[in-house]
């Protein structure tokens, strides 16, 4: 039986007593809790962060490994502790699917926001052959099968995509990111990927159907390698046409690389439209 532990969530736990408004923050695999740093802003809004740490990182153990299932039912067990607030779902990525799984059993009671969303068997084999691809071609590049080198270099087209080398705004925008986050870079290394992507492979999608589509927004990169566009279309479809906007020229980093996600993000939470914020399908 799945067992649900709220206090894996991490809060200032007398801000969220206070706090009429609350967002619970998810981010994918290999990536801190900081990568919502953007969300503190919010609390000038009375709007109360709260996030949900991966295994090895933010001072969470290693073990157990994550479970999108389990993940989701924590974040359901604290957001039904509070049942008079308004409360916010927002994921990237692997956290998109934790969201999304946790909209399913909440319904109503939340609206939710899941950027560049983790798809369910994590993408099937047109993720693991594009991965793949992209994986081999920037070890050819690099000239290198460490890890580092190779992650650093592939990071690039996380950020902006395939043809991210060949122009040049792309090629510096990139390379200057990628330098602004060596130093927080978490890296496939020390079971950290084992831990993190095993959950999203295992996910088959939401058993509950979302009770209210429009209720879940899916933000995506229209460059993304990773989950391409058509592949996260058929996955809303499913959900029952939830909405879907995408930024082009950005990829599956754009948490990163657009700045107007977070302003995108929080408009949606507050029943307020966009403006001029991605290409709505």
């Amino acid at each position: 039986m799945t067992q649900t532990d709220p206090s894996a969530l991490i809060y200032d736990a007398d801000a969220v007593a206070q706090a009429e408004r609350l967002v619970i923050c998810a981010p994918g695999a290999l990536t801190r809790i900081e990568i919502f740093d953007p969300v503190l802003t919010w609390r000038s809004a009375g709007w109360e962060p709260v996030f949900y740490p991966f295994p090895g990182l933010d001072g969470r153990p290693l073990s157990p490994p994550l479970d999108i299932v389990q993940a989701a039912g924590q974040i359901v067990a604290f957001a039904r502790a509070y049942p008079h607030r308004q409360i916010g779902l927002l994921g990237f990525s692997t956290g998109g699917a934790i969201v999304i799984e946790a909209a399913a059993l909440l319904g109503d009671a939340v609206r939710t926001v899941a950027i560049a969303p983790g798809l369910p068997g994590a993408g099937g084999w047109r993720t693991m052959l594009g991965t793949t691809r992209d994986v081999l071609g920037v070890a050819w590049r690099v000239r290198s099968l460490r890890v580092r080198p190779v992650w650093l270099e592939y990071y690039r087209i996380l950020l902006f995509g395939r043809a991210v080398l060949q122009h040049v705004d792309t090629r510096e925008k990139s390379r200057q990111f990628t330098e602004a986050r060596a130093a927080r870079m978490v890296y496939p290394e020390n079971g950290l990927l084992r831990a993190h992507a095993g959950g999203l492979k295992r996910w088959l999608g939401p058993k509950t159907p979302v009770p209210k589509p429009e209720s879940v927004t899916l933000l995506i990169g229209d460059e993304d390698s990773v989950f391409s566009t058509n592949q996260t279309r058929a996955f809303a479809a499913t959900l029952g046409e939830v909405p879907l906007r995408r930024f082009p020229g950005h990829a599956h980093m754009l948490i990163l690389t657009e700045p107007a996600i977070f302003d995108t993000a929080r408009a949606i939470f507050e029943g307020r439209d966009p403006e001029r914020s991605g290409l709505s399908d």
